[in-house]
């Protein structure tokens, strides 16, 4: 195991649910006897699909039966030429019942970001634990402690344990789709910029910040150095370092006991494109890319962001141009269409008073040069984000997700109303900048 990630899991070892984590060439025969130890006796429900089966059901089947681990292949997602999983409230609850009906100890997951999450969100309502055989190195949700969970068309996530064991065999991650691995460096290329807004959030509605879980996301982040171009070639030591960076991100995570340290405006805008796709019945990309093309949009904001001259802040006038919650409810009706009444809920959480509002930008006026410099210290420029997607072989344009212009416009504009967590897109909606800084993102970044 990479030996940043073995010290870091080993100093905050006690305040983790994941108490074992494998990552090696040859990881999935090595891991017999963590899994068995965590897992407990009795039968496990392996749930995987066709795909990952294909990557690594028949070794990991060999390994169980070699332990004399008794298991049975949930047999739900497994056909092919069958749909794609998806983990909505429907898929998560036919897995808990399914572990109940096989009176099933744990749950073996062989996959990676969707049926992980149905695999330990299901083992949670079930009451048991879960285990993870990883397929791809495309996600940090391997150790979080949330799943993303559509519910009612809208992309949540829900609190749930970690999954107990994971294991991250080297050759299997490198033999991943291209796709999926610049998923994995996409979706760790946003942590400057959802730190920032991590540090926004802390400064300007007074939401938690954890310099525990601070820590362990600089751990995460310095796995990266010069990882990126190897990741095209499928380099195995680039391969490892990018999965052990994920793995850490999720371990942060927890430690803070939400998704703020890995997931701000960025992931929002990648959630909207995939709760509108799913609506709507078409095709969406890979989170971690969408997040990653998302991710330069965020850092060109704050960019212009940091530009401003304070005095240019007017609270005074934001607070009375505030258009009342009865007319935003309006726009996001005419906006959202069926999906409105599940988003209604997040965005009215979210949505400020107008004395609320004036405070905020008071605040941010009164504290701009210490707010200001924290941002300098985490950020990074949108070109320099490009350049190391680019360097994976991942896309960087909005037209390389398959989405049209407007479509790209509306998930800029549109996808802060679908949270109530405090982000660089509430914050640039308050100053009034939004539809003019998205216009400008748009034409940059849609190619």
């Amino acid at each position: 195991m990479v030996e940043l990630l073995e010290r870091t899991f080993t100093e905050y070892r006690d305040r983790l649910e994941t108490k074992a984590v494998v990552l090696d060439h040859g990881a999935i025969e090595a891991s017999m006897e963590p899994l068995q130890r965590e897992l407990g006796q009795g039968l496990w429900l392996v749930v995987c699909d066709a795909h990952t089966w294909a990557a690594a059901g028949e070794r990991t089947a060999a390994a169980l039966d070699g332990a004399g681990q008794n298991w049975k292949r949930w047999d739900a997602l497994v056909a092919p030429g069958g749909t794609e999983p998806v983990c909505d409230e429907e898929t998560v609850a036919a897995c808990r019942d399914a572990i109940r009906a096989e009176g099933a100890a744990a749950a073996l997951a062989i996959g990676s970001g969707t049926l992980n999450d149905i695999a330990k969100f299901g083992a949670y309502k079930a009451g048991v634990y879960a285990g993870c055989i990883a397929t791809a190195p495309s996600m940090n949700g391997y150790t979080s402690g949330i799943a993303a969970v559509l519910s009612d068309g809208v992309k949540t996530t829900q609190p749930c344990t970690p999954t107990r064991v994971v294991v991250a065999d080297v050759e299997v991650l490198a033999q991943a789709p291209a796709r999926m691995i610049q998923s994995g460096i996409g979706d760790l290329a946003s942590k400057p910029v959802s730190n920032a807004d991590w540090i926004v959030a802390n400064r300007l509605t007074g939401s938690t910040h954890s310099t525990e879980a601070a820590k362990v996301i600089d751990a995460s982040w310095k796995l990266l150095d010069g990882v990126a171009p190897g990741l095209a070639a499928r380099d195995r030591d680039a391969v490892e370092h990018l999965s052990a960076s994920l793995i850490l991100s999720g371990f942060a995570m927890t430690v803070a006991g939400n998704s703020a340290p890995a997931s701000g405006g960025e992931h929002l805008i990648s959630h909207y494109l995939d709760m509108v796709a799913v609506a709507e019945g078409s095709k969406h990309d890979l989170h971690g890319v969408q997040v990653g093309v998302s991710t330069i949009t965020a850092a060109f904001f704050y960019q212009k962001l940091l530009a401003l001259d304070p005095q240019q802040i007017e609270p005074d006038g934001r607070a009375a141009a505030l258009t009342s919650w009865a007319e935003h409810e309006a726009l996001i009706r005419q906006r959202f269409g069926k999906l409105a009444p599940a988003v209604l809920d997040h965005a009215r959480a979210g949505y400020p008073k107008p004395e609320t509002l004036r405070a905020r930008l008071r605040s941010l006026k009164d504290q701009w040069p210490q707010i200001t410099t924290d941002l300098r210290a985490t950020l990074r420029s949108p070109d320099v984000i490009e350049a190391e997607l680019a360097s994976a072989g991942g896309p960087v344009r909005y037209c390389d997700l398959g989405i049209s212009r407007e479509r790209a416009r509306c998930a800029i504009v549109h996808s802060r109303d679908i949270r109530s967590r405090y982000t660089i897109l509430d914050l640039v909606w308050e100053l009034g900048y939004l539809d003019d800084w998205a216009a400008e993102a748009v034409e940059r970044y849609y190619g």
